[in-house]
């Protein structure tokens, strides 16, 4: 066996040092608000890495585990920024007197979205991000119940006459006509949005505000999702039955999607 040397245990300990140094800065920085700029801690990350690659202490191996662990880091810390100015540009969509405030906002998520697909983010986080971007989109900032009836045509008027306080977040369309089932009966769409939906010739069954129903919503011939939504109300006069999601990125989205595969327009 051979004897070991010195200068082995010298460069062993050196070795140590190096990883416990790394630890620290990787632990310091996975507890990075997300709230904050993250253009400083992955700067930080970046020169510690390159510092790494360059020397002599660590082990390839060692390096890869570095580089590796501070993709994933970095990764994270996007990901946490990415959705706290999603729910900013939210907040600011919905207010008219923010519309370039909302700009600058989209502009910082892209540029963000950019070097966090660069680095690798997984898929379906990516897929929400780009849901959540399509959401913003076709979302408009809510105005006063008279500007939300001038705006709306004949039907939607009347609908909004009949609910003066309602504002409606989401862009609504009424083709292509969407199929949704409950409890195994079909009803046709009125309009739809990415949050929700107006159904027609819905009997009366009881329903309540707040109730949750589960839902089957697609194209007609299409690809069927399934998805627990909320009851808003029902217009025993008309048989209408209004639903809305119960989370962000609904079943609607994926639809939405469907309409773009099948390069469908919804009007």
């Amino acid at each position: 066996m051979a004897e070991r040397l010195p200068q082995d245990d010298t460069a062993e300990a050196k070795r140590r040092q190096w990883l416990e140094r790394v630890a620290k800065e990787l632990t310091v920085a996975e507890t990075w608000e997300p709230n904050r700029n993250p253009d400083e801690v992955v700067a930080h990350l970046d020169r510690m890495d390159e510092i790494c690659q360059q020397g002599d202490v660590l082990t390839p191996q060692d390096k890869l585990d570095v580089r590796d662990r501070t993709r994933a880091i970095k990764v994270k810390i996007y990901e946490g920024h990415i959705n706290v100015l999603l729910e900013q540009a939210m907040v600011v969509t919905r207010d008219k007197d923010r519309q370039t405030e909302r700009g600058e906002i989209l502009r910082r998520v892209n540029d963000v979205f950019n070097v966090a697909v660069r680095l690798g983010i997984r898929e379906a986080i990516k897929q929400g991000i780009k849901d959540r971007l399509d959401i913003i989109q076709q979302t408009s900032a809510a105005g006063d119940s008279t500007k939300a009836r001038e705006s709306a045509d004949r039907e939607a008027a009347l609908v909004e006459r009949s609910h003066p306080r309602e504002h409606r977040t989401f862009t609504r369309w009424r083709e292509p006509a969407l199929v949704i089932s409950i409890d195994g009966q079909s009803y046709g769409t009125i309009d739809w949005s990415l949050g929700g939906a107006l159904l027609q010739e819905v009997e009366e069954r009881g329903w309540k505000c707040g109730q949750t129903i589960d839902v089957r919503v697609g194209l007609e011939d299409g690809k069927q999702h399934s998805d627990k939504m909320l009851v808003v109300r029902y217009i025993p006069n008309d048989k209408r039955l209004a639903i809305r999601t119960r989370r962000f990125a609904s079943v609607f989205m994926q639809v939405k999607r469907d309409c773009d595969a099948a390069g469908t327009e919804p009007l």
